[in-house]
């Protein structure tokens, strides 16, 4: 393959990763996420969650799996169905040219991804650069799909997170494990996926999809399956 149709598989991705984000909702604020999802908490417990992590402030285990099958239960169950897009502000319009199936699927699985991830105790993914935010996501994605060159990174990712102040992802950090470079390689291979799908010829301001759909894909069969994947990488690394 020619490096030129690597990079339009690389852009592909990416295209329909900044589209979804688009969509309201999208970026979890982990702050708001932490205080509703850990209500049981009293405000002092909370206040250091919010401080350095629910793993590093000692949230038993039992009640971090609880607030993520939770999670992954109420995503799973309106994942086949288009119709929240409606309801949104700016309904299927903030979809760009995204089929709505393609921008709802992708809608959930970065948001339980984000969601995941502050369960278990990673920092702001946001920060400061849009690019680290972009990256880290496609390498959670691409571990939801089994993507092999995404295997490994985030054990690393831990590792390092665990000994940094839990309030923002380090641009450091992610250069120290090689994250970006490991995030185009992931994305290449989901662009790829898509592509070989027939969803997509050439790209434009966003990114222009034919084929209508991909109904088949949005199911329980696949994303619960990816959900769970994720859940347990995080869960076995995580961040102490």
């Amino acid at each position: 393959m020619s490096e030129e149709d690597k990079e339009k598989e690389t852009s592909l991705w990416y295209g329909i990763l900044n589209a979804a984000l688009k969509i309201p909702g999208a970026r979890v604020d982990r702050k708001e996420f932490l205080t509703k999802g850990l209500s049981g908490c009293s405000k002092d417990e909370i206040a250091k969650v919010l401080e350095i992590g629910p793993g590093k402030a000692g949230v038993p285990l039992e009640a971090l799996d609880k607030a993520a099958d939770g999670e992954i239960r109420n995503h799973t169950g309106i994942v086949t169905g288009t119709s929240f897009l409606a309801g949104l502000p700016g309904g299927l319009a903030m979809a760009g040219t995204i089929p709505a199936d393609i921008a709802q699927y992708y809608w959930h699985v970065i948001v339980i991804a984000q969601k995941l991830a502050y369960i278990y105790g990673w920092p702001d993914l946001q920060g400061e650069d849009n690019d680290d935010f972009l990256a880290v996501l496609t390498v959670f994605i691409g571990i939801m799909s089994g993507a092999q060159e995404a295997q490994g990174v985030i054990k690393s990712m831990s590792e390092n997170l665990s000994k940094e102040p839990n309030k923002a992802l380090s641009n450091t950090v992610l250069t120290r494990v090689g994250l970006p470079q490991i995030a185009r390689q992931v994305a290449r291979v989901l662009g790829a996926h898509l592509a070989k799908q027939g969803l997509a010829k050439g790209l434009g301001k966003i990114i222009p999809l034919i084929g209508g759909a991909i109904s088949g894909a949005v199911t329980i069969a696949t994303y619960l399956p990816m959900a769970n994947t994720l859940k347990n990488v995080l869960r076995e690394d995580i961040i102490k």
